[in-house]
């Protein structure tokens, strides 16, 4: 017995589902295992990591 295959049905709903939520689509996957992957488009750039909210000098204790 094989592995199963992604209908076209199926396909159509991950699609609207991933689209109701409000998402873009970029890409769609299916493996043979029949697995659908929906990935979102890639920005410009790259998120900038978060910078730290620390002081900028420590106090002196005395």
């Amino acid at each position: 017995m094989g592995a199963p295959r992604a209908t076209d049905a199926a396909m159509r709903r991950a699609l609207a589902a991933w689209q109701g939520a409000g998402l873009a689509v970029g890409r769609m996957e299916v493996t043979p295992e029949g697995r659908i992957i929906i990935t979102a488009p890639e920005m410009d750039k790259p998120a900038e990591p978060a910078q730290a909210k620390g002081p900028k000098q420590w106090s002196k204790i005395s």
